[in-house]
């Protein structure tokens, strides 16, 4: 798909006056991610090694108190995180998107794939699994999925002020979610992190700054919205459900270290594609001039940090698996 064909068709549903969810999650269905194609594998994937990584560098989600900031239409890293063993999962968004039948699908799934279940999750927590596994047995609904999974789904949600307790969540995590968040907005969310976060408390941040609309159109690269304005950005992406920061990784760095989140761990991957096309003299706007191709072309950003007053316990870098590290 053309993807100013998709961005037209967002702005479109954005200025229905009524039943707008509705709208852009049936088109979502045809030319989405709701296709039927989805992985259910996936997310439940993603939630093993975020449990994998955080041992990496001595956090536990085994009997943590976990928090999901954008839950989004699904609650799939939720139920892996329930996999993995987590004591309790909040999920919070500004919005109402979840879709129950989604979630209900991503049970069944779990039900009908146990071999390939236990194979994802089996290195997690695997005393804790198989009770785990058939507890989702017998989850026909979501109020049963919530309880045996110990989930709880507050939206609208204000993410920079929650009102839930101070040190309450051992783990906290977003999932794709700081790239469509203004920056005003993640510079209140984060200080809310930290008041949230335990004496052993961690965050972990997966970013996708690539541009979106790439996922959709080939025939572009993941730096093709780096080229236009802010002004006309946002004639493209300014809809709810399209809008992109454009933030890239060094934004992210000085982000977090402003609002005394320490960086424990920090991986990028960058996009050879994007880095070939900039190193060719891809246009870009001028805030992004004089910016390292490597910075402008990374695609994803892993970061794990903490409040930068929990001193508690040391992290210990041997264990990161030869990842880089950032102290």
């Amino acid at each position: 798909m053309n993807w100013k064909i998709k961005s037209a068709v967002q702005r479109a549903c954005a200025h229905v006056p009524v039943g707008k969810q509705t709208i852009y999650r049936q088109l979502q269905r045809y030319c989405g991610g709701l296709v039927n194609g989805y992985d259910y594998s996936f997310l439940l994937s993603e939630a093993a090694r975020m449990a994998a990584l955080l041992h990496s560098v001595g956090y536990e989600v085994e009997g943590a108190s976990v928090m999901e900031v954008g839950t989004g239409w699904r609650v799939d890293i939720p139920i892996g995180l329930y996999l993995c063993g987590a004591r309790r999962i909040i999920t919070c968004d500004l919005n109402r998107y979840l879709i129950e039948p989604l979630s209900l699908k991503t049970v069944r799934y779990v039900h009908d794939n146990m071999e390939k279940i236990r194979k994802i999750f089996s290195a997690v927590a695997p005393d804790l699994l198989e009770a785990r596994l058939m507890a989702l047995r017998g989850v026909s609904t979501m109020e049963e999925l919530f309880a045996v999974a110990g989930i709880e789904y507050y939206a609208p949600c204000n993410c920079a002020c929650t009102g839930f307790p101070d040190r309450s969540i051992d783990v906290q995590y977003f999932y794709t979610v700081f790239e469509h968040v203004p920056l005003s907005t993640l510079e209140a969310i984060l200080p809310e992190s930290n008041r949230l976060l335990s004496e052993r408390g961690i965050a972990y941040h997966h970013i996708d700054v690539s541009d979106h609309f790439a996922q959709v159109d080939p025939s572009i690269t993941m730096v093709n919205f780096l080229q236009f304005s802010d002004e006309d950005w946002q004639r493209y992406a300014g809809t709810s459900w399209s809008y992109h920061n454009r933030l890239r990784e060094d934004d992210y760095r000085e982000l977090l270290q402003r609002t005394r989140h320490e960086i424990v761990y920090w991986k990028t991957h960058v996009d050879d594609r994007s880095l070939e096309c900039i190193k060719n003299g891809f246009p870009l706007a001028p805030q992004y001039h004089n910016r390292p191709p490597e910075v402008l072309s990374t695609d994803i950003v892993d970061v794990v940090s903490r409040p930068a007053e929990a001193r508690t316990t040391s992290f210990d870098p041997t264990r990161s698996s030869g990842m880089r590290i950032t102290q």
